[in-house]
């Protein structure tokens, strides 16, 4: 009998989106206002990056993904950036999911680094000023439309819905197919394998909350970056 099913090779969009299943866009906070709960929604166990001080990065380790968080206005993100993501075969920039001048107008404290292509990152420079007044501001937020489409690779030009300005009280739900399941894990930083970050340091586990008592500490180191 003839198979008619198309096989999935690694080192493609499909393989990597194969990887991320079971995970959704709308789980992902794109920025919030401490680790303790980024880490908690996320359910996973936060960790410190070698020396650099966890005022200015963390890492969230969430089954395939390590998810790293700076603070908004943390100069040395780019280089950051080049310790936990792997080293990519072509030019990538490493971006802020919800813009920098938004997240401080907001009051968060961290927003999710993202791993783009240049030229879909810097398509949607113009539209990541506007916002959405809000009498409260909650602890964490997630993607709308837009930062959804750069997400997974589609330039401005390509954005199904005009853009609107970014409400950090939406909560849409979002569907990707395998492929841009891919290029979204990709956008995290999800390879072919399993990869460890040398020189990380245990905050707070939260992936098995039972073990947890309500009062686990955050630990702070004392060297700054």
């Amino acid at each position: 009998m003839l198979n008619l099913d198309k096989p999935i090779e690694r080192g493609t969009w499909r393989y990597a989106g194969q990887r991320v299943q079971g995970l959704q866009i709308q789980t992902i906070p794109i920025a919030g206002k401490s680790i303790e709960l980024i880490a908690k929604e996320l359910g996973g166990a936060a960790y410190q990056i070698g020396r650099i001080h966890t005022e200015n990065a963390f890492v969230v380790k969430k089954g395939v993904l390590l998810l790293l968080y700076v603070r908004p206005d943390y100069r040395g993100y780019r280089r950051t950036a080049g310790l936990v993501f792997a080293p990519c075969s072509w030019k990538v920039d490493y971006d802020h999911a919800l813009s920098r001048n938004l997240a401080c107008k907001l009051g968060y404290t961290y927003v999710l680094m993202l791993r783009v292509v240049p030229r879909i990152n810097r398509s949607h420079g113009h539209l990541e000023r506007n916002l959405k007044e809000s009498d409260e501001v909650p602890g964490i937020c997630f993607a709308d439309e837009r930062i959804r489409g750069k997400w997974i690779g589609r330039s401005a030009s390509r954005l199904l819905t005009p853009p609107s300005a970014f409400s950090p009280h939406q909560t849409t739900q979002y569907g990707l197919t395998l492929r841009q399941a891919g290029q979204w894990g990709f956008a995290m930083g999800v390879e072919d394998d399993d990869r460890e970050i040398p020189g990380l340091k245990l905050i707070a586990d939260f992936s098995a909350p039972a073990l947890l008592s309500a009062q686990t500490p955050i630990a702070l180191s004392e060297n700054r970056d």
